[in-house]
């Protein structure tokens, strides 16, 4: 909730968080319509929220992924995917100046998913699954980062604070699971209800959600819906 809408503070009326992400992300990926195929994505963002101390954040993705079965109304495929994040902060923690969002200094991943896509005239369905294995660091910080308006704060109080306390570093590694599943049933040629839930844990992670929204189509479509299905991306996604 920090992260995206913000807190206030009542007794001092002081607001923070709303963060945002901005940069960009190069995509390549490499497929001759074959039984394989690989791709490879790496971004980079600055990270600024109200009373938020700023950072920055690094990602690097790959995977390979193999067909099991690729016909026109339905699809298997598993795979390897690796993931390496490094954050400039930690800025996980909800105290004034923390963002409230997942930001170890360094993150690596390795995982295991599986996908399975069907659809006809009226229905398009997508169920993925995937097992990994992830490792993250963060250094010792301030919990309180961003001294300046802290101290604002204080100056209007006249009581001890903590507002040089320092966190421990942190180390942490384990499995991980997610199950998502999403769907999309016809209502016209130009009206489309869709849904779905993403299930995700692993250690000091576990950003679910679930979505229900309704697509109009400018054009009347009378073919086969997308394989897979395509949702609406959430905000905290885009990249």
């Amino acid at each position: 909730m920090l992260s995206f809408a913000g807190a206030r503070d009542r007794p001092t009326g002081v607001r923070w968080g709303g963060v945002t992400a901005n940069g960009a992300t190069l995509g390549l990926s490499w497929d001759q319509g074959g039984d394989n195929g690989v791709w490879a994505s790496l971004g980079h963002h600055w990270l600024y929220g109200e009373n938020v101390a700023d950072n920055q954040r690094t990602r690097a993705m790959a995977g390979f992924y193999h067909r099991v079965v690729e016909k026109a109304d339905e699809r298997v495929r598993v795979g390897v995917t690796l993931m390496h994040w490094r954050h400039d902060k930690d800025l996980g923690g909800y105290s004034l100046g923390q963002g409230g969002y997942y930001s170890p200094q360094r993150y690596s991943s390795v995982g295991v998913p599986v996908s399975y896509a069907w659809r006809n005239y009226d229905w398009s369905l997508l169920l993925e699954g995937s097992v990994s294995w992830s490792q993250a660091h963060s250094g010792s910080s301030r919990l309180y980062p961003d001294a300046h308006i802290n101290r604002k704060v204080l100056a209007n109080y006249g009581v001890d604070s903590n507002i040089d306390a320092m966190t421990e570093a942190s180390d942490s590694s384990g499995l991980g699971y997610r199950l998502r599943g999403l769907f999309e049933r016809r209502l016209s040629d130009q009206w489309v209800l869709g849904g779905g839930f993403d299930w995700q844990h692993s250690d000091d992670y576990a950003p679910s959600h679930g979505m229900l929204y309704l697509r109009y189509l400018f054009e009347p479509w009378r073919g086969n819906l997308a394989l897979p299905v395509t949702p609406l991306e959430p905000y905290s996604e885009w990249r």
